[in-house]
């Protein structure tokens, strides 16, 4: 009952790949049904941002990662040859290694970022939500995240600027003096665009816009940071008054199109304007940077900021890469002990299921996802306490496992095998 992992990431693909790879949010209920109907996988989490696209999952009997490339084909059928190229695969400790480096931040852009945890806490919730995540899922990615939280707290690991979108706006010290008067225009309204003006409203206290497909989502985020909203159509104007650009969506192509823009923009004469494309595939037309004064950095160019925060942090990396190996180390013994004693297997895997059903059926949850994030800890322990006090009676007959399984209304297993 290994874990599988398959995919590139920002290590092994240039941009211009993972942009051509990357999967809109309606593409990824369809690739996880196909997954586990046709891809060879018995269960199934797909995790696509801005710096990787990854399939976590568990081989059927007679599976093999082939059919994964395969039925990811139907979307992009360029990723069989762009996985052979610049992917990987890989399995049992060194897939698990890899989620938990994952979530952690080491295996970031900008080492120690902490928006990976949330990505990763969506993709295992729409995993769920599809009906692909199964046993093996339902105890890896929950340990993941615990693992991820408590490298964040027990190391310095996420010190300072942690996030792609923190290091972008770094760069706006280069290209500007005094940030304190700067328009500033955000196109999209989500997790990295709300991260970035964070981190920057700090400095840049000037007139914000905020301009995004659903101006209701758009106007919460400009009240958010005391600015006014509207809708993508504004683009064109918006940005030529702009002095710095903030874009992030999943929009398939460049929603700031130069043919719109530049004839606005030449008429600012010598007045800069800094870009941050921070979207994959990228929001801003390359073809601006071919107008004099406009600065565009997308996420490659932000490769050397991440390699500054990188070496800032390095004295932590050891610390949480030790955390880290000695979690692989006991997940590997926990799952092994499952793996000889079926009825506890058996009684684990139905209360992780009531678990997904009840979390699932809140439908407050579904819209919150901190709420989310903090009822799956809590839950989580409490799965983990029960069974650590019903697993040693299970073990020396003080309970029979049978009665037991029948109290919860679970199937005696008949044998320790897996499909």
């Amino acid at each position: 009952m290994d874990l599988l992992v398959v995919g590139l990431s920002h290590h092994t693909a240039p941009l211009a790949l993972r942009e051509s790879i990357a999967l809109t949010p309606e593409e990824l209920p369809v690739l996880l049904d196909g997954l586990v109907s046709d891809g060879g996988l018995a269960e199934a989490c797909v995790l696509s941002t801005c710096n990787r696209t990854e399939i976590y999952g568990r081989l059927c009997a007679g599976g093999e990662s082939g059919g994964v490339a395969r039925v990811f084909a139907r979307l992009r059928p360029q990723f069989p040859d762009s996985l052979q190229r610049h992917g990987f695969v890989l399995s049992g400790d060194d897939a698990v290694g890899h989620l938990f480096r994952v979530v952690a931040g080491l295996d970031s852009m900008v080492v120690g970022e902490h928006q990976i945890s949330g990505q990763v806490s969506r993709a295992y919730g729409l995993a769920c939500s599809a009906g692909t995540a199964g046993p093996l899922l339902h105890r890896a990615v929950p340990r993941a995240l615990q693992v991820g939280r408590r490298v964040r707290s027990e190391t310095s690991l996420s010190r300072g600027t942690a996030s792609v979108a923190g290091a972008a706006v770094e760069l706006t010290g280069r290209v500007f003096r005094d940030l304190s008067t700067c328009r500033v225009v955000a196109v999209g309204a989500g997790e990295t665009v709300t991260t970035a003006l964070r981190a920057l409203r700090g400095k840049a206290t000037g007139p914000l816009t905020v301009l995004n497909r659903t101006v209701a989502k758009a106007q919460a985020l400009a009240d958010e940071f005391g600015g006014d909203a509207g809708h993508l159509e504004h683009i064109p104007e918006r940005v030529a008054a702009a002095d710095i650009l903030l874009a992030a969506t999943d929009a398939p192509e460049p929603l700031v199109r130069a043919a719109d823009v530049a004839p606005l923009l030449r008429r600012r004469k010598e007045r800069p304007l800094l870009v941050l494309d921070l979207g994959v595939p990228r929001d801003v037309d390359p073809a601006l940077r071919e107008e004099r004064g406009v600065y565009i950095y997308d996420l490659d160019d932000l490769q050397q900021i991440a390699e500054r925060g990188r070496a800032s942090r390095l004295d932590s990396v050891p610390q949480a890469q030790a955390i880290i190996a000695a979690a692989v180390t006991e997940f590997r013994r926990r799952r092994a002990g499952l793996e000889t004693q079926p009825a506890i297997r058996a009684l684990l895997d139905e209360l992780l299921e009531f678990r997904r059903e009840a979390i699932d059926g809140d439908k407050k949850l579904a819209h919150d996802e901190h709420a989310r994030e903090a009822v799956e800890r809590v839950t989580g322990r409490m799965v983990d306490r029960l069974l650590r006090r019903l697993a040693p009676r299970m073990k020396d007959g003080t309970i029979a496992p049978g009665d037991l399984l029948t109290v919860f209304g679970v199937e005696p297993p008949s044998g320790g095998g897996e499909d």
